[in-house]
C-alpha cells in the first residue's frame, strides 16, 4: 500500500469517526433537552426516568462501536520488498 492509499484510508476514517461523534452528541444534545421539558413538565416522572436510563444505554452502545471503529486491529507487519534478501 503505498502512502496515497494509506493516507485516503486515514482520511475515511477519520471523517467517519469525527461522523459518529457528531450524531452522538446531537443524539445526547437532544435528549437532554427533551429530558429537560419532560422533567419541568407535570408529565409522570417515572416515564422520563425510564427514557433516561434508555437513553444512557443508548449513548454507551454509541461509545462503543465509536471505539470498535476507531481501535481495529492492525492488519500482520508485511516485510519490506526491498530488504528482502534474494538468495537464487
Amino acid at each position: 500500500m503505498n502512502q496515497y492509499e494509506k493516507r485516503a484510508e486515514q482520511q475515511r476514517r477519520s471523517s467517519l469517526r469525527s461522523s459518529m461523534t457528531m450524531w452522538s452528541a446531537g443524539a445526547a444534545l437532544i435528549i437532554v433537552v427533551l429530558l429537560i421539558l419532560g422533567l419541568s413538565s407535570s408529565a409522570p416522572s417515572s416515564f422520563f426516568k425510564k427514557g433516561a436510563v434508555a437513553a444512557a444505554i443508548l449513548l454507551l452502545l454509541l461509545r462503543q462501536v465509536s471505539r470498535l471503529l476507531r481501535n481495529r486491529s492492525p492488519r500482520a507487519a508485511q516485510p519490506d520488498p526491498q530488504s528482502k534478501l534474494h538468495l537464487d
